[in-house]
């Protein structure tokens, strides 16, 4: 009993001695580690591992960092943080550690957003490509849908236009695959959302875009491919403020050259005596040498001017600033994101009311109210105030480009003149204004439940209302123009050709969408086995509502509110429409790996869509795909240590495509067709259309092989993919198969349309670390061939007519063959009625003697590029860094239909520099460009011009300040740049206006942007 006793009250204090003397003896065999970890621009790295070699001792840093750890002296500290390089470090004695690590590239592009999920790149088997929204804002362009251009194989991008707030680009994923609308479906954060060009880029994650079958997981609207953008999310971490502002100065990419006054004197002096039978003698130019001399040395610009249009109307440079301002932080528990965007564009011409001026707002809070639940809200919006001319922009460019430089612009008393038919450019602002206000409202509310009593099993469910009001107020008024009087020497004002009394005319339209979305996903390790899978359903609610209501004779030109207009029967109008249109739709996807090496996945979308009729309205849409990881497999893992990743991929599937008009399967009436009873005349109602109650879906099969590599620890990347789609049941009239006989003057569409379409895509990549250097290089390259396989076409004088065997928009033109340079010639050789020496030689291509239009053939290429491509470098060293990209495309062609534009026709329109150089006359007879008032039968293709150019798209030289010069200002970090956008293009044929226009330059041209901008965050 004693020794119990003795022995209970002696183990208290031989243990703690025991204590006391093991830490005595351990603290004599480690040290206090403290350091900061940052990023290679000086950025803290929040969250960063910090672990000991070879034991279980670790932390993370904290919010500015910083981090302390105890461990022995001669310790190795292992340094990681996802997406960047992992370190290690041996402490050698020291107490205080400081560690930079770098960017890893292949890291960073680990995660793919896909549909309604992400999966790793490397067990990826869709044909899914993506890009950074840190390289996208890199671009100084307003619109976010012209910086993607050439930077994701597959995507074909053009910009036709660079008018503030008009500048929106056609956006096509591997060309056209239908008659009709082939744009791709775009998701912003899980919702179909179409106002991609105006967010802001500072507000974007990723954008990821799904070629292949994997866009099935989205039905009846993925035949032409998906977009899918993914805003940017809080992290934990303290407040982090972010502050961006820049100013940029834009003008024309190409500033076309026109005719001056005496060159077009001569030119129309030509043309005017080839419409009157060449005479030898008795002939009097409409323009003396006297007078073209006059034209040449500006002695009198009131009566002979030589006006230079474009100088007149186009400024030197257009302004653009954009401000943002984001602040993101939180806890482990509250995470948010809020930013705001500010955008102003100014015209880039006088006297033209055009400009642009854009708000964004969004906010972004993810909360773990438990364990298991998360709750996340993302609202933005985006105010876009537009203003612009009242006239089209084409009929604008038309009088700038084609007014006769013998008309006077502006007198020298300030005085503005007619131009050309009294619409002279420089009147625009007195014409009135077209001003467009919208304000989308975009918000989500998301919530996930991890259910506990099952592991990996998780239920989400988000909520989406959108609603977009737009007002739009078209004020047009009575403008007036100087004519200079010859004998009383005054200027006599004149009537405009516009509205002759002040008009108005309002407009408003309203969306919304409402969506609700469920979805069961699960996803499990078993051993070397991993599975994932999801189930949902997701319905769609759309309405929209539009107003109008319209007033003339106002009582002030001053004042653009329709109350003020006259309330006469004959001097208003009103109307409206509205509509409500639905979706419901079920989809699911299982994915199975065994050991990261064998993948398989397999998906569906059942879609039901209100396009069409009871019993029709669902569509199911299946797809697979496998995956085979070569370099997993142990005979490469032990001979080819420098292969990080070989991987086949294989994909089918069918989506659909419901863009058609609403209701074609009912009968659809109108009033009309009065009819009289006794006195009095009655409306009766007719049938206008013939429905079709079989309308159904149009249908893609798409299939998809790729290889994906990456070798030597990602220096060297490489992905390839071929692909092949069949697009069927695609919605044409019948024409060939139903005889005129039969009376019917309008056919319903039917779904008898085919189309193929087949390519390659190719991507490239290098990255490489050397001291303080780091340099990537990436291309990648894109070739897409569509082909209508059947559309029951009318039936052609000749084969090589039909649009059948030919790509979707093929036109017709006479095939030419030089020029008639003598009589002889002309007489030798077929030619149309009215066809002169100077003219076009069109080929008599079915040989019958005659040249008429059964010798018109269908051209093989359109104004869609078969090949993209794309070429990006990035350099930096130390705080410097600069980052370049290329961009182009070839097989496309333009057919300028105004560089022809009759040049010396009787009406008198002014022409291209490069139109008139070299022409044929009668002293140049070897002149290779047609004559003055040239004459063909139609299109042909002596002015079909080859569209391939290569352009630099973007360049930007950035400098980030020293941390140690920032940590003084109490900056986290401080960096200041120049950029480039558009600054340098080459061009095949296309050289005297932009080669991306189509059309012959009437558009408000593309701009080239000098930018210069800093960012702060603190």
């Amino acid at each position: 009993m004693e020794i119990k006793l003795f022995a209970k009250r002696i183990s208290i204090p031989l243990f703690l001695i025991l204590v006391i003397t093991t830490n005595m003896i351990y603290a004599q065999n480690t040290i206090n580690i403290s350091g900061r970890v940052s990023s290679s621009i000086g950025e803290p790295m929040i969250g960063a591992s910090i672990m000991v070699k070879g034991t279980t001792n670790g932390t993370i840093t904290d919010l500015d960092g910083n981090f302390r750890i105890e461990t022995s002296p001669t310790a190795t500290l292992i340094i990681s943080y996802v997406g960047y390089v992992t370190q290690e470090v041996q402490i050698a004695g020291r107490k205080s550690i400081n560690i930079i690590l770098k960017d890893d590239t292949g890291l960073l592009e680990e995660i793919v957003v896909v549909g309604y999920g992400t999966q790793k790149k490397e067990t990826l088997t869709g044909s899914v490509t993506s890009v950074k929204g840190d390289e996208i804002k890199r671009s100084p362009a307003p619109n976010v849908s012209t910086s993607l251009q050439g930077k994701l194989p597959g995507l074909i991008v053009n910009q036709r236009s660079g008018e503030p707030g008009r500048d929106d680009p056609s956006i096509v994923i591997r060309g056209f695959g239908t008659f009709g609308d082939s744009s791709p479906l775009i998701i912003i954060d899980g919702v179909e959302r179409g106002n991609m060009s105006r967010m802001n880029p500072e507000d974007i994650e990723s954008i990821s875009v799904l070629k292949d079958a994997s866009a099935a997981i989205y039905g009846a609207r993925a035949a032409n491919g998906v977009i899918l953008i993914t805003t940017k999310k809080g992290k934990v971490g303290k407040p982090e403020f972010s502050l961006g502002f820049n100013t940029a100065f834009s003008s024309p990419t190409i500033k076309p050259k026109m005719l001056d006054a005496a060159t077009y004197a001569q030119v129309y002096n030509e043309g005017d005596w080839y419409r009157k039978g060449r005479p030898e003698t008795n002939y009097t130019p409409v323009y003396s040498d006297e007078v073209i001399q006059k034209f040449r040395d500006g002695s009198d610009p009131i009566l002979y001017p030589n006006t230079n249009w474009l100088d007149e109307t186009l400024k030197p440079f257009a302004l653009q600033t954009r401000t943002n301002f984001q602040v993101s932080g939180g806890t482990e528990t509250v995470r948010y994101l809020v930013s705001f965007g500010a955008l102003t564009q100014g015209s880039g011409f006088y006297h033209q009311p055009v400009k642009n001026h854009q708000y964004t707002v969004r906010a972004n809070i993810n909360v773990d109210l438990s364990k298991n639940l998360t709750f996340g809200a993302n609202i933005s919006t985006i105010i876009n105030n537009q203003q612009h001319t009242t006239v089209a922009t084409w009929i604008n460019f038309s009088n700038i480009l084609l007014s006769s430089p013998t008309l006077v612009a502006k007198y020298p008393n300030g005085l503005i003149a007619g131009g050309r038919l009294g619409e002279n450019p420089l009147l625009l602002d007195q014409r009135g204004t077209n001003k467009i206000k919208s304000t989308p409202m975009y918000s989500t509310f998301i919530a996930t439940y991890k259910i506990p009593w099952v592991k990996g099993l998780k239920l989400e469910g988000s909520f989406n209302y959108d609603i977009n009001n737009q007002f739009e107020k078209l004020f047009n008024l009575p403008y007036y123009y100087y004519e200079y009087n010859t004998v009383s020497k005054e200027y006599d004002k004149r009537s405009g050709t516009g509205a002759s009394t002040v008009e108005l005319t309002d407009t408003y339209s309203r969306w919304t969408t409402m969506l609700y979305n469920f979805r069961l996903l699960y996803e499990q390790q078993f051993g070397k086995h991993h599975v994932g899978a999801m189930i949902g359903q997701e319905q769609q609610r759309n309405t929209y509502s539009y107003a109008m209501a319209y007033r003339k004779n106002f009582i002030s030109s001053t004042i653009d509110q329709i109350n003020v207009g006259s309330s006469a029967a004959e001097d208003k109008n009103n109307g409206g429409s509205a509509s409500i249109t639905a979706r419901n739709n079920f989809f699911g996807r299982f994915n199975y790996d065994y050991s990261s090496k064998y993948l398989v996945e397999l998906l569906f979308r059942y879609d039901g869509s209100q396009n069409f009729p009871s019993g029709k309205r669902y569509g199911f849409f299946p797809a697979g795909s496998i995956g085979w990881r070569i370099s997993e497999e142990p005979f490469l893992k032990e001979n080819c240590n420098f292969l990080d990743q070989l991987k086949l991929r294989l994909s089918i599937g069918q989506t659909g495509n419901d863009r058609i008009a609403s209701y074609q399967y009912l009968q659809s009436y109108s009033f009309g067709g009065n009819y009289v009873f006794g006195t009095s005349d009655a409306s009766g109602i007719y049938a206008n259309t013939m429905p079709n109650p079989n309308i159904t879906w149009e249908k893609s099969t798409k299939f998809d092989f790729g290889l994906d590599a990456s070798l030597w620890n990602g220096l060297l990347g490489m992905e390839l993919t071929l692909f092949k789609e069949k697009r069927t049941d695609i919605l044409a009239a019948r024409n060939l198969s139903v005889p005129e006989t039969l009376g019917f003057s309008a056919l319903p569409d039917e779904n008898i349309g085919e189309v193929n379409n087949k390519g390659f895509e190719l991507k490239l990549s290098h990255h490489q670390t050397l001291n303080d250097w780091f340099y990537s290089i990436e291309g990648n390259m894109s070739y897409a061939k569509n082909e209508i396989v059947y559309m029951d076409e009318t039936p052609h004088a000749e084969a090589y007519q039909d649009k059948t065997g030919r790509p979707v928009g093929a036109d017709l033109y006479y095939k030419a063959d030089g020029l008639f340079n003598t009589q002889e010639e002309l007489d030798a050789y077929p030619h149309a009625n009215g066809t002169q020496v100077g003219d076009i030689k069109v080929i008599d291509l079915n040989d019958d003697g005659v040249i008429n239009s059964d010798d018109q053939f269908r051209f093989d290429y359109t104004s869609t590029p078969r090949f993209v491509f794309g070429l990006s470098g990035y350099v930096k060293y130390k705080n410097i860094d600069l980052s370049l990209f290329f961009q182009g495309q070839t097989g496309a062609y333009n057919y300028d239909a105004e560089f022809v534009n009759n040049m010396g026709g009787a009406d008198p329109k002014n022409a291209f520099v490069d139109r008139a150089a070299n022409r044929w006359t009668v002293n140049n007879p070897n002149g290779t460009m047609p004559r003055a008032d040239a004459f063909q039968p139609g299109n042909t293709t002596f002015f079909l011009y080859d569209a391939t150019f290569i352009r630099l798209k973007t360049l930007e030289l950035g400098y980030t300040l020293p941390t140690s010069l920032t940590s003084r200002l109490q900056l986290g970090s401080l960096r200041i740049y120049v950029s480039g956008f558009n600054l340098l293009t080459w061009a095949k044929e296309i050289k005297y206006i932009d080669p991306e226009i189509n059309g012959g330059g009437l558009y408000y041209p593309q701009q080239r942007v000098f930018n210069v901008g800093l960012n702060v965050k603190f």
